[in-house]
Formats: C-alpha cells, sequence, structure tokens
C-alpha cells in the first residue's frame, strides 16, 4: 500500500519525462511555437541533461532518510470557514476567496471566477486512496454564487477533479490549456474553450488570457504532456489579477508575463508541494522562488495557494508560511503585500489601489 500510495502521489504531483528546451529547425519551419513539440508540449528552459528518475523518486519516498509529513486530522491552522455572504454579497470592490489548495474564488464587477476547483476529498483517481485532504474547503459547491467563468491550469488531479467538474456543471463557461477539450466532453461538458498561451477570450466585459508556466501534464501513464499547462491573466479595465496555477521557476517567462501585463494588482502564486528540491525544483517552486515569480510579473499584492490541503511532499505541512516570511525578509519586501492567508479568508484590494487604476 505505501509503494501504491507513492505512485499515486508521483501521479498528482511530479514529472518524470524529458523536456525539449529548443526549438527545432522542423518545428521553425512548420512556424509551430517552440513549446509546441512531436505530438506533445514541452517546457523551454530546463537544464539540457535534466532528467528526473521515477526510480529514484520512489525510492527516496519510500526508503529515504527524509521523513514525510502524515496528514493530520481535523487541521484548523491557518483555516477558517468563509462566510457565504461575504461572497454572495461582493460588490465593486475586488475580491479573492481562497476555498482550498489552488481553488479560488475571483470577483469583480458582477463577475465569478473560480480556478481550479477541486472539492473532494482525494487528489487522486480513486476515491479510496491517493493523497487526502487534511483541510476541507472553506466553502461547499453549494455555497458558491453563479459562475461565470473557470480556468484550468493543467489536469494533475489537484487541479482537475471529475467529481468536482461534473457538480459544476456546463453552465460556466470552462477556459482550458490546449489539449483538454475533449476530456471534458466525456463528462457532457462542453462549454469549454481550448487558449494556447498568449491567447485571450473575452467574457463578461473583461479579458481572461492564457499565459505561460513551466509544468507538465498527466493523468495516465499513456498521456504524459499531450496537453498543456498555463497561468491565467484577468483583466478588467480597472483591475489586474493573475493565477499561477502549479509552475516551476525560469527567469525567463515570469519576466515576460510582467512586460506584457504591465501590472498585476493580485497575484495568486504558488508556495507549498517543493521538497525535495532535487527532484520538484524545475516543477514546483519553493516560497524563495515564488517571491521572485511576485518581483517578476510586478505584483501589487499577492497570496500564496498549492499549500494547506494535501501532503503532496516531503516539507512539513506548516514550513511554507515560514520560508515565505524569511523569503520576503531577505528581499526586504513588506509581507502585508505577500501573504499566506488562510484558508477561507477573502483579499479585498484597498478602496485607494481601485481608485488609482
Amino acid at each position: 500500500m505505501k509503494f501504491f500510495s507513492g505512485l499515486l502521489v508521483l501521479l498528482v504531483t511530479v514529472g518524470c519525462s524529458a523536456n525539449q528546451q529548443t526549438e527545432t529547425s522542423d518545428q521553425a519551419k512548420a512556424n509551430k511555437p517552440a513549446h509546441h513539440g512531436d505530438g506533445v508540449y514541452q517546457n523551454l528552459y530546463l537544464p539540457q541533461d535534466y532528467q528526473p528518475s521515477t526510480l529514484s523518486f520512489l525510492r527516496a519516498r519510500l526508503f529515504g532518510e527524509e521523513q514525510w509529513p502524515e496528514a493530520p486530522e481535523n487541521y484548523k491552522k491557518f483555516w477558517q470557514q468563509t462566510d457565504p455572504v461575504i461572497v454572495q454579497q461582493a460588490n465593486d470592490r475586488p475580491q479573492a476567496t481562497l476555498i482550498g489548495h489552488s481553488t479560488v474564488l475571483l470577483q469583480h464587477q458582477g463577475v465569478n471566477i473560480l480556478t481550479d476547483p477541486v472539492f473532494s476529498d482525494r487528489a487522486s483517481p480513486f476515491s479510496f486512496a491517493g493523497p487526502e485532504r487534511y483541510t476541507q474547503p472553506s466553502l461547499s459547491v453549494a455555497d458558491l454564487p453563479d459562475i461565470d467563468v473557470i480556468v484550468i491550469s493543467h489536469n494533475h488531479y489537484d487541479h482537475l477533479d471529475i467529481a468536482t467538474v461534473e457538480a459544476l456543471g456546463n453552465k460556466p463557461l470552462w477556459l482550458v490549456p490546449l489539449g483538454l477539450k475533449d476530456w471534458f466532453a466525456e463528462y457532457g461538458i462542453d462549454n469549454v474553450k481550448e487558449l494556447d498561451w498568449w491567447q485571450s477570450h473575452s467574457v463578461k466585459g473583461i479579458e481572461v488570457q492564457a499565459l505561460p508556466s513551466q509544468h507538465w501534464s498527466r493523468r495516465s501513464l499513456f498521456d504524459t504532456n499531450k496537453s498543456l499547462w498555463a497561468s491565467w491573466a484577468f483583466k478588467w479595465p480597472d483591475f489586474t489579477a493573475w493565477f499561477g496555477g502549479d509552475t516551476g521557476y525560469n527567469p525567463v517567462q515570469f519576466k515576460e508575463i510582467g512586460e506584457a501585463l504591465g501590472r498585476v494588482d493580485l497575484a495568486m502564486i504558488p508556495i507549498g508541494a517543493y521538497e525535495p528540491r532535487w527532484f520538484m525544483k524545475y516543477h514546483h517552486v519553493n516560497p524563495e522562488d515564488a517571491v521572485e515569480i511576485f518581483k517578476d510579473i510586478k505584483a501589487a499584492s499577492a497570496f500564496g495557494i498549492h499549500w494547506n490541503t494535501f501532503v503532496l511532499t516531503a516539507e512539513d505541512i506548516d514550513e511554507p508560511p515560514k520560508a515565505l516570511a524569511d523569503a520576503l525578509r531577505y528581499q526586504q519586501i513588506d509581507p502585508q503585500r505577500f501573504q499566506a492567508m488562510n484558508i477561507g479568508k477573502t483579499w479585498r484590494a484597498e478602496i485607494q489601489q481601485v481608485a488609482q487604476q
């Protein structure tokens, strides 16, 4: 069972495929974007010799000296219940509620956006095994307001959940990276639009744009990188938010995003699931990397996602906020600008911030 659990964690969180770093001449002739490989998508800024080993990961997970934390029961640290009234009566002041892991309810000017919704108890292809929640969603699906748009960053089980997709249904517009539309059709969801990096879609007066990230995709042993991964920008006339999804860091793509967006009022940046670094480094940022992303995309404010929900990696479950505080102190950044806020808490834009846009 321990081996089986380790294999499920591998499917949920980490990659083991080689990634091409540069565009081939054949790709150039076909005028394909550099991240479009031969039947798969690929990262652009990985070391040439990067070839993570599945066996090495499983050996470290099952027999290594590094002790992975156990999922606690009834864990309430960094967690609070969201008052449904707060989200049902949102006003023109932008707000974002962290429901759990990477699930955020973003609201402004009557538009309700949901990111990577996962409300199930396990991030797994199975209901009886795999990473189990130790903190519950701060809202139920029934407590949500009418959702206009849902974005998916990639197809891993802790970001794309069948039961949640079926519960949310076909009424919202699902915006997804390339290669996922057919998956949704299998479950009767056809209100879906695929976007490549840098493509945009306008809905209800806002522009939603798929942007680069550094990650990978897989839901089985045979579909590695067959669908794309992405971060997302949400652009109102007076407010811009960015959702990082799940990503590793490189010094190119996030600077490009910062230049393209000009200013990000709110960034939702992953801060958890990052140890051991020898394996996770290029696909999962740690808090130090998260602060670099915060700087690169020129964010005015941010909060952490992708932590405090599932035991996916080796760091202690309460380490991310401590490491984030250390990284902000080292970079001399006001900790109020980038918070590891509680699941269930609602971030609200300052009134002056909105007025200045």
